[in-house]
């Protein structure tokens, strides 16, 4: 299996790549998002939501005409 190489230092190596959970956090204390980054060098390789922000939707009903 090939190894992730990271772009900006070419350390190889899964364990190379970890997550830190963002300081700022919700009302809930849950972290907003996560940064995935390379440990040897600090290159991020992406940004993921955490915690989303949802409306809640009510299911409606639809009956069609009985005329």
């Amino acid at each position: 299996m090939v190894e992730p190489k990271c772009p900006s230092c070419d350390t190889v190596g899964v364990e190379h790549i970890v997550s830190q959970d963002s300081k700022e956090k919700s009302k809930t204390k849950q972290p907003w998002f996560v940064v995935v980054y390379c440990s040897a060098c600090g290159h991020v390789y992406n940004v993921l939501a955490k915690h989303v922000f949802s409306v809640p939707v009510t299911p409606t009903l639809t009956l069609p005409d009985l005329d």
